[in-house]
């Protein structure tokens, strides 16, 4: 064939894959913060949770993961993977009742103190196993039947509690920082992902991690970050390279289900029929910690007038959407809102995050270079930030 047949022959492709992944929804479910539900809708969540159990949906999911484990992790398939295989689990959930939603979990949060987020308590997914069985929860003991019959285990990385997790403010930089997916996506994937896996242990930190609910919760949530993201004029923004060094692009295959990646890349659209309560793409919307994360809007007030106090040069380098000439106190983006300033004593330092272990980095097959490097930047941003002496509200 012809150069310029193979081109058109892309080309058309590549057009009906957008087609598609543009074209409407039916049905648009909302993605909520798992905390803000009340116990009827999340006894509706947990009522589908238990008959996919039952119908042998969780070893399917489990058994996806591990095979396609190197292929969707440590490469830049890994946002729009997990975005299609989340909203795969969550189709096969309407099939129990129409209107199920994969939650997230607010996890920047309960950054700070994770082991004490009511998300770990009895009222939804349950707490530590201590390296055994999870008593309590949605899955209390529970059987998983892959890759073999076992209980579902959890095992938190201190003991009776866990090591901080990467906070909203560094996130907040990174999403700021970053204009192309492999940097984006590195610095999601080798921070919050992995603090969060390692933090819980057990299955979370196996090949089929997704035997428990705190997978499926925790992807929602880094999906909703891309969300964000995407909305910050990033749409469409898709390179990077494949496990095998082949340049990604919007016509390139998703693996395992062999579909465009464009048609996983808009949310509310084609597939994507789902959005995130309290985000959105409106790519007009404000850059603010309540964009990153939701506690309380006062709260993220309270960062954003903490963050506009900062010097300018620590603004510049790391927070570059919020280094203007602006007065601290107000929104730099577009001038339509004011952020109060805020004079407080209250707050606490940034903790250091816990490190990616040597164990999850080569299972994953990363270079141990850049987790060195992203790690050592993290610490230099808690370094910096408390040297300017930023009070966190989180």
């Amino acid at each position: 064939m012809k150069l310029g047949g193979i081109l058109g022959c892309f080309a058309a492709c590549l057009f009906l894959g957008l087609t598609e992944a543009q074209s409407g929804c039916s049905n648009v479910v909302v993605r909520r913060d798992i905390a803000s539900l009340s116990p009827q809708e999340w006894g509706r969540v947990a009522n589908v949770l238990q008959r996919m159990k039952q119908d042998g949906w969780f070893e399917y999911y489990a058994n996806i993961h591990n095979r396609e484990f190197s292929n969707i992790h440590g490469n830049d398939n890994f946002f729009p993977w997990h975005r299609r295989f989340l909203r795969d689990f969550e189709e096969v959930g309407q099939r129990y009742d129409r209107d199920f939603a994969v939650p997230y979990w607010d996890e920047l949060r309960d950054s700070h103190n994770p082991a004490s987020s009511v998300v770990l308590s009895s009222r939804f997914i349950g707490g530590n196993g201590f390296g055994s069985c999870v008593k309590d929860g949605v899955q209390g003991s529970w059987t998983m039947g892959f890759p073999n019959n076992h209980c579902l285990a959890r095992s938190f990385d201190r003991g009776s509690q866990m090591q901080p997790w990467y906070g909203p403010e560094y996130i907040f930089s990174v999403m700021q920082r970053y204009n192309d997916m492999h940097n984006f996506r590195e610095h999601i994937e080798y921070s919050l992902h992995g603090s969060v896996h390692l933090g819980m242990g057990g299955d979370m930190s196996t090949f089929w991690s997704t035997n428990d609910f705190a997978f499926w919760l925790h992807h929602a949530n880094l999906d909703r970050l891309w969300d964000q993201w995407q909305s910050w004029g990033h749409g469409n923004t898709m390179d990077g390279r494949d496990r095998n060094g082949t340049a990604l692009s919007l016509g390139s295959s998703l693996p395992h289900y062999g579909e465009p990646i464009s048609t996983a890349m808009y949310v509310g659209s084609g597939r994507m029929c789902f959005q995130y309560a309290g985000g959105g793409t409106n790519k007009h919307i404000l850059r603010t910690m309540s964009r990153v994360t939701q506690p309380l809007l006062s709260t993220a007030g309270e960062a954003d007038a903490g963050l506009h106090a900062l010097p300018e040069a620590l603004r510049r380098k790391w927070f570059p959407l919020l280094a203007s000439n602006v007065p601290a106190g107000s929104a730099p983006m577009n001038g339509t809102r004011s952020i109060q300033s805020v004079s407080r004593v209250s707050g606490k330092p940034l903790p250091y995050p816990g490190p990616l272990t040597d164990m999850w980095v080569a299972m994953h097959g990363f270079d141990r270079a850049i987790v060195s490097r992203i790690m050592a930047e993290s610490r230099q941003f808690v370094d910096e930030l408390n040297m300017a002496k930023y009070l966190s509200p989180y």
